[in-house]
């Protein structure tokens, strides 16, 4: 009987200790709002609409939103407030997927909405916001491959940037004289970051060799460019 009556006690100690650190403080999760978006779709197609609600964790908070880093692509689409709905907004997809300046280090093709708020009036809340990237699909894949031409030295590298916008697979293919990755004792080489290493030696096919990159989700669009070797 008195094993039984002590058991609740225990589990109160148990309790304390569980709660009370080291320094004899008790660990408490810091308070903040919370900002989810909803729905959160993988792509939306070009020209196309959709309405995206956010949800504050206190219910009362606004969410205010944003397309991250518009000024540095084309066109990201547009964001409209929808009359009688304070919690939500309407996208408005492009007409082309974006394509960003190369140094944003963004994925091309791709548009990320951000939502957060606002702390109550008179209060410093940390807030925690939410973002969400999808891709803006297309009818037509499109490849660009940058620079088109180039001059290297045997044994050099050179650096391409190639990309494939209009699909969720914008894997492209790299290939140097037909052959794919190229090889080092003929051509050279190239990696699927669009890094060419010439050939040490001159090739007998001739100074000038060919890269091609081919979007694996459409093998007919690609672009080439050509190198000379020296």
């Amino acid at each position: 009987m008195k094993m039984r009556s002590m058991t609740p006690r225990f589990a109160a100690i148990a309790l304390a200790i569980a709660l009370i650190g080291c320094d004899n403080t008790v660990a408490i999760s810091p308070v903040y709002l919370g900002v989810a978006i909803s729905p959160r779709p993988s792509s939306i197609p070009v020209g196309s609409t959709m309405v995206f609600t956010g949800t504050v964790s206190n219910n009362l908070s606004l969410p205010q939103w944003s397309v991250l880093d518009a000024a540095n692509a084309n066109n990201v689409g547009t964001l409209t407030p929808i009359s009688g709905s304070s919690n939500t907004i309407l996208y408005t997809a492009p007409p082309a997927p974006p394509i960003y300046s190369v140094t944003t280090g963004l994925t091309q093709g791709t548009v990320t909405l951000n939502a957060t708020t606002t702390s109550p009036p008179g209060t410093s809340i940390p807030v925690a916001g939410d973002s969400i990237s999808f891709v803006i699909t297309a009818p037509t894949v499109s490849v660009t491959l940058t620079p088109t031409t180039a001059s290297v030295s045997l044994g050099a590298t050179a650096q391409f940037i190639g990309y494939a916008v209009g699909n969720l697979n914008n894997t492209l293919t790299w290939y140097v004289n037909g052959i794919l990755g190229g090889s080092s004792s003929t051509v050279g080489t190239i990696n699927p970051a669009g890094t060419y290493v010439a050939p040490t030696t001159m090739p007998m096919s001739g100074s000038t060799v060919t890269i091609t990159t081919i979007s694996q989700a459409d093998p007919t669009k690609t672009q080439s460019a050509i190198v000379t070797l020296h």
